[in-house]
């Protein structure tokens, strides 16, 4: 009985620290970081509710730019007169780091001004990240995305990969 424990307590010990490195992994999270210049839809389609808007737009990341560094995606318009008469819109945005393996996704809803195809400059918004694929696989975690009018756009990502 005693041998068992001696051998228990030392697996006990190891199995909580591999536990804790693990959990301690799973909380850190990677920051990227996204500039593009001011967006111009390059093709609308539909109006009021279930107007699509669709992008493509060249990116630097973390402060280089190169190609294969794009943002693509829609935007669709699912309400009208929403909080102070703004429009809610869905996005499916997708951005592509070089390599089109590796992407993220975001999703989600925000409100925009009813005559703009995009945020009003000076203003963000917060969207999920679906995830991604290739050095991007199974993230998860969010996009803070600032509208800087003519100076363009930063998208600031979140993410959490897995081990």
């Amino acid at each position: 009985m005693r041998l068992r424990s001696v051998v228990a307590i030392p697996l006990l010990i190891v199995g909580f620290m591999a536990t804790s490195t693990q959990a301690q992994a799973a909380s850190e999270r990677e920051v990227v970081r996204v500039y593009h210049q001011a967006v111009t839809p390059i093709a609308t389609s539909g109006s009021g509710i279930g107007m699509v808007r669709t992008f493509f737009i060249p990116m630097a990341v973390d402060g280089k730019a190169a190609d294969g560094q794009y943002l693509s995606g829609t935007l669709t318009t699912l309400a009208e007169n929403v909080s102070d008469g703004q429009e809610l819109r869905a996005s499916n945005l997708t951005f592509v780091f070089g390599d089109e393996a590796d992407q993220l996704v975001v999703g989600g809803v925000s409100l925009y001004p009813p005559a703009g195809a995009t945020l009003a400059p000076g203003t963000k918004t917060v969207r999920p990240v679906l995830g991604g694929s290739g050095k991007y696989d199974g993230a998860r975690g969010q996009a803070v995305s600032r509208n800087y009018g003519a100076q363009g756009w930063t998208h600031t990502f979140r993410i959490v990969l897995p081990d």
